[in-house]
């Protein structure tokens, strides 16, 4: 992994005498430091100092995706904190969203230092895939869609499925169920919706059909 040179960046500030914001005016990476000339962005203070930089190393992640799941490496500093909730972008462009961090001897914590983790499970977060379960009656239909994490559902909206269209009446979040107001796409767990009218004939998977 190159790392470039970053525009700012929190350093103790000799005038402030505390951990500041500073613009990077230049710098050059080394392999384990950078030199670089900064700028305090509270007293203006300019000066030149290496930094030293924590060790990359490499973390297995488990990527699922709706029903696939996917196991990789990504590459993260050693001294970063790592927490359930949080979003980051992998090598090849994708964001994930971090479901469960597992140490050695199988346990599961919900906030780690980088080089005490065993396994990442994450979530695929920039095209999420949403569950939703329409009801008719006695009759319900489960269907998936496709959203971004900040898109946002509404009770009482409505939602226009391929085949069918619904009101949603109900969201399952990872927290509670709301039944008033709305729920961002990186929260949803299930939305429930009252079925409204069809495009066209809704055909099951367990439906069978003869051979003609």
């Amino acid at each position: 992994m190159q790392r470039e040179v970053p525009d700012s960046i929190y350093f103790e500030c000799p005038d402030c005498d505390d951990v500041t914001e500073h613009d990077v005016l230049k710098g050059r990476m080394g392999k384990a430091s950078l030199e670089a000339t900064l700028k305090c962005t509270e007293c203006n203070r300019t000066f030149s100092t290496t930094i030293s930089l924590p060790k990359i190393i490499k973390t297995q992640i488990v990527i699922s995706d709706g029903p696939v799941s996917e196991r990789t490496v990504t590459e993260i500093e050693e001294d970063d904190m790592i927490a359930v909730g949080d979003e980051f972008f992998i090598e090849d462009g994708r964001r994930l969203r971090v479901c469960s961090i597992e140490l050695p001897g199988d346990k599961r914590v919900k906030k780690a230092r980088a080089s005490k983790v065993k396994m990442l499970w994450t979530q695929q977060f920039d095209d999420l895939s949403i569950k939703v379960t329409i009801n008719n009656d006695r009759v319900s239909y489960s269907r998936r869609i496709n959203a971004e994490p900040d898109d946002e559902f509404t009770i009482g909206h409505r939602l226009d499925l391929e085949d069918m269209n619904c009101f949603i009446h109900a969201i399952k979040t990872r927290e509670r169920l709301v039944q008033h107001g709305s729920a961002e796409a990186r929260d949803i767990v299930r939305i429930y919706g009252k079925f409204s009218e069809k495009s066209y004939p809704v055909l099951e998977f367990e439906d069978e059909f003869e051979d003609f």
